[in-house]
């Protein structure tokens, strides 16, 4: 596939999705796997196609015109392309077999300075033991990639995701918003996972070295802010909005550095939060209406601001916010 082929077929998926009933795509998981199938088989997923680069703007351009539409739906792309990316990097034998099915992930809790999930070793594979939180996609996603730790190291491994002898789904906790995304909390209890499904084994850090190097969350706020700016109806308001958002994209497109890249996240928000909130009070009580894209936005920026928060973009948040 080339990228002006995976261009045509991302503006034919936004075409496709917009024929949904969009206000229920946040709440309904129904309808949410419908819009993740459209996506899903129209291969907008697929980014392992292209290299490292060319990912890169991709992911951008994708979540440009992802995120407005529906903010779940872009959280559900965050989890498989995650998968797939960390499948590709690992040269997993059977990443071709994974590419072909809708993969989650619940490994977050690998940066955790505790163990979540523990293993034991046992003949063809290990026997998990532990809780996983925040696991999105039930019934959505196939497959399900795990962290776990073993003799001092951080494993991925990929499973089925469903009720199954040792993978026990605790609860569906209730959220004000992405209750479609169906977010479950599991308990594995001698769960076995198979040797040949390792995706990867490294010293214990490199979950959080790597995440730390992401701008997935940047792009998702961005693509945030573009939606909002289409709502903008004030000209001079409108101006000002897209010239500061140009600006923060720049800053954050150009930086590797991870220590610049939770500062300029911290600023993205603030910015995104100021573009919806005024965009709001300049429509006035009708933003509100749950058909109104407005309010959804608001809701998503702090789902996605929830995502991969760790010490130190906490505690820049909290500076920030004495220092005004």
């Amino acid at each position: 596939m080339t990228k002006k082929e995976y261009l045509k077929k991302l503006n034919q998926t936004c075409t496709q999705l917009q024929q949904l009933p969009i206000n229920k795509l946040d709440t309904n998981v129904n309808v949410l796997k419908k819009a993740f199938n459209i996506a899903y088989k129209n291969d907008i997923f697929a980014l392992y196609h292209f290299d490292k680069k060319e990912q890169d703007a991709l992911k951008l351009k994708l979540f440009s015109k992802l995120t407005p539409i529906s903010g779940s739906l872009s959280f559900l792309a965050i989890q498989i392309l995650a998968a797939n990316s960390i499948m590709n990097k690992n040269n997993f034998s059977l990443k071709q077999k994974y590419f072909n099915k809708k993969c989650g992930i619940a490994i977050n809790h690998l940066r955790a300075k505790t163990t979540h999930v523990r293993a034991v070793k046992c003949e063809g594979g290990y026997k998990l033991d532990g809780v996983l939180t925040w696991a999105s996609g039930y019934k959505i996603f196939n497959t399900l990639l795990i962290g776990f730790h073993y003799n001092n190291k951080e494993y991925e491994v990929l499973a089925k995701f469903k009720k199954d002898i040792g993978f026990e789904i605790i609860d569906t906790p209730a959220t004000f918003v992405g209750q479609s995304l169906n977010t479950v909390n599991v308990r594995l209890d001698n769960f076995f996972v198979k040797d040949e499904d390792i995706v990867s084994s490294n010293n214990v850090g490199n979950y959080t070295k790597n995440k730390s190097l992401s701008k997935t969350i940047h792009y998702t706020l961005y693509g945030l802010a573009k939606g909002a700016i289409k709502q903008i109806s004030n000209k001079k308001l409108k101006e000002i909005s897209k010239r500061r958002l140009k600006e923060e994209k720049e800053a954050f497109l150009k930086s590797n550095d991870p220590e610049e890249l939770d500062f300029l996240r911290v600023e993205l928000f603030k910015t995104v939060q100021d573009m919806i909130t005024t965009a709001m009070i300049s429509h006035g009580g009708k933003s509100i209406l749950l058909q109104k894209n407005l309010q959804r936005y608001y809701r998503e920026l702090i789902m996605f601001n929830s995502n991969g928060l760790n010490h130190t973009i906490k505690d820049l948040f909290i500076i920030r916010n004495m220092s005004n």
